[in-house]
């Protein structure tokens, strides 16, 4: 029986939903855990019954038992966290970003290729077997020519003046919903479209120049991003649009891509992940359930449960790292993927920075320049 063993750093809240995805995998056997905080380190030893615990992550990274790292740690700590992970050989799935620039996230995926370990970065609602579908329908030319592609990721969460925390809001960066969630929408853009961004034209907004810590009454300045929209080309000249909000009220976890095409629209939505909205001009508008019994071959690994049995977020976090550890039992993770890869962490962080620079000098800005 084929059997891997998992080291997992950091068991908070996206450290608790990897613990959960991995029990699902057979053969995936998590035998220790790293977390500063003691704790939330017992806890979760106790509550997910791993025998291992260790206060400091390079205690994990160096037991030779360890084969798999998954980095769940905060964004500071996950380049030197990826970096330890791959000069010690051990395959590594990281939470987004990669790293904290452009330039560092590209040495990781250098350094990860020269030492010849499977790499992953965490953008896993390509992982949601309607995505999938999607992807390879535009493939085959089911919607014809793509003319754009647009769509948004929104949420409510930083919407009042009073919506603050060190936790939520680290004032470590001028990026915020564009680096939390906006990137998302991009990596599912390239991913659907199979086509890469190529150039930005950045507009960021911080609607609350200044917010008041709810926990002490002091007033905090902030410096980054509460609402982006931009303007995109792919590289083969497909125009597109997003928009990024953390200041939507009454949108949860709400993320929506379509692809606009001669024939048709497809269209995804995250709080309705088992379907794709098919539109029409000769015919009928139209859902697509993700049922094995109609879906292409290569979806069909990602539906897990009977149609009209919703698969949503946990079992797309399931999926990612399902295929990841297949990618490393078949030997395979040299090729193409379909999880995000340390080179698909890379481009968006590319993508970021680039957005950035056109906000600050207001014109377009291509991800590539010298």
């Amino acid at each position: 029986m084929r059997s891997i063993k998992v080291g997992v750093i950091g068991a908070g809240f996206i450290g608790a939903q990897h613990i959960d995805a991995i029990h699902r995998i057979p053969g995936a056997n998590i035998i220790a855990l790293a977390e500063p905080f003691t704790d939330v380190l017992a806890a979760a030893r106790e509550n997910f019954c791993v025998e291992c615990g260790y206060e400091n992550w390079q205690d994990l990274i160096a037991n030779p038992e360890i084969q798999v790292i998954h980095n769940c740690t905060p964004n500071h700590l996950h380049d030197d966290i990826n970096r330890a992970a791959i000069m010690a050989g051990k395959h590594i799935y990281s939470e987004k970003p990669l790293s904290l620039t452009a330039k560092m996230a590209h040495e990781l995926y250098i350094l990860a290729g020269e030492k010849n370990v499977a790499h992953a970065v965490n953008h896993q609602y390509r992982l949601n077997a309607a995505v999938q579908e999607m992807r390879q329908r535009i493939a085959e030319g089911d919607c014809g020519r793509t003319l754009f592609i647009r769509g948004h990721y929104l949420q409510e969460s930083h919407a009042r003046k009073t919506d603050y925390s060190k936790r939520l809001m680290p004032e470590t960066s001028p990026l915020r919903a564009l680096a939390d969630i906006g990137t998302h929408w991009a990596d599912l853009a390239c991913c659907i479209s199979g086509k890469g961004i190529v150039s930005v034209y950045a507009d960021m907004h911080t609607h609350h120049p200044v917010r008041i810590d709810p926990q002490t009454g002091k007033e905090i300045p902030i410096h980054s991003d509460d609402t982006t929209a931009v303007l995109l080309r792919f590289e083969d000249g497909t125009p597109g649009i997003m928009l990024a909000s953390k200041v939507a009220s009454g949108h949860k976890n709400d993320i929506m891509v379509s692809v606009e095409g001669e024939k048709c629209e497809f269209t995804w939505r995250q709080e309705l992940p088992d379907r794709l909205y098919v539109g029409c001009r000769e015919q009928p508008n139209g859902e697509l359930f993700m049922n094995p019994n109609f879906t292409a071959a290569s979806t069909r690994p990602y539906i897990t449960t009977p149609a009209g049995h919703v698969m949503g977020w946990s079992d797309a976090l399931r999926n990612a790292i399902s295929s990841f550890y297949t990618s490393i039992w078949s030997s395979t993770y040299g090729g193409s993927q379909p999880y995000a890869t340390f080179e698909d962490g890379w481009h968006t962080i590319l993508f970021m920075e680039a957005c950035l620079l056109s906000d600050r000098e207001k014109r377009w800005v291509n991800l590539y320049e010298d």
